[in-house]
Order: structure tokens, then C-alpha cells, then sequence
């Protein structure tokens, strides 16, 4: 039953660019309300990085600047329609995307941007 299940779920990775004057526990609410949708939706994080504050190519929603986190993580491909639906809710982010990560052996090899202090 659990190798059904794995088999099921796929590698993902989705970057999130967050309004860049967000107070930390605004950021951190945010980042534990996409790990509570992803367990609900049965998936789990199996990396985050951390980019910070990066200026934005052009400006969206009027800042030129973004918070930027990158997620890995499994889920049924079935769940992302209702990923996606609920991340365009979310107000304090500017823009998401999400793709099948094209390399999954190589999460969690990259040297890290900064570490985001939270429980997973």
C-alpha cells in the first residue's frame, strides 16, 4: 500500500515571490499555511530555499521588488488544480509557479540561499 502511494506522487517545484515588505511572522504564517494545504492535499516539502529580497525583472502590482522561496515537493498530481486555486487567494503573494521538477536526485544537493527558521 505505502509503494502505491509513493508512486502516485510526484516531484514538483514551486517558486513563490512574496510582497518584499512582509513582516517575518507574515512570511511564516504564509509558509505554514502552504505546508498545512500540502499535507491536507496529501503531499509533503522535501526542500526549501530560501532566496530573500531580489529585484523584480519589471514591476508587478507596483513593487519592484520580490521575497523569493523555492519549494520541492511531492504531491498526487491530482492535487495541484486545487494547489494552485488556493495560492491565487493568498494576497501577500505577487506570483507563484509551479513544475514537475525535472531532476528530483539533485533536491537538496544545492548550497542554500539562507535557511528559513520553521518546523516542517
Amino acid at each position: 500500500m505505502v509503494k502505491k502511494i509513493e508512486k502516485e506522487l510526484k516531484n514538483y517545484e514551486m517558486m513563490v515571490v512574496l510582497k518584499p515588505l512582509l513582516p517575518d511572522d507574515v512570511r511564516k504564517e504564509v509558509h505554514k499555511n502552504f505546508v498545512d494545504l500540502l499535507k491536507s492535499l496529501k503531499g509533503e516539502i522535501v526542500d526549501i530555499d530560501v532566496w530573500g529580497k531580489r529585484y523584480l525583472a519589471y514591476d508587478i502590482q507596483g513593487h519592484n521588488e520580490g521575497y523569493y522561496i523555492v519549494y520541492n515537493f511531492k504531491a498526487p498530481a491530482s492535487s495541484i488544480a486545487e494547489c494552485r486555486r488556493k495560492l491565487e487567494l493568498v494576497q501577500e503573494i505577487l506570483r507563484y509557479m509551479i513544475v514537475e521538477a525535472e531532476h528530483p536526485e539533485d533536491i537538496g544537493r544545492k548550497i542554500k540561499k539562507k535557511e528559513m527558521d520553521l518546523d516542517i
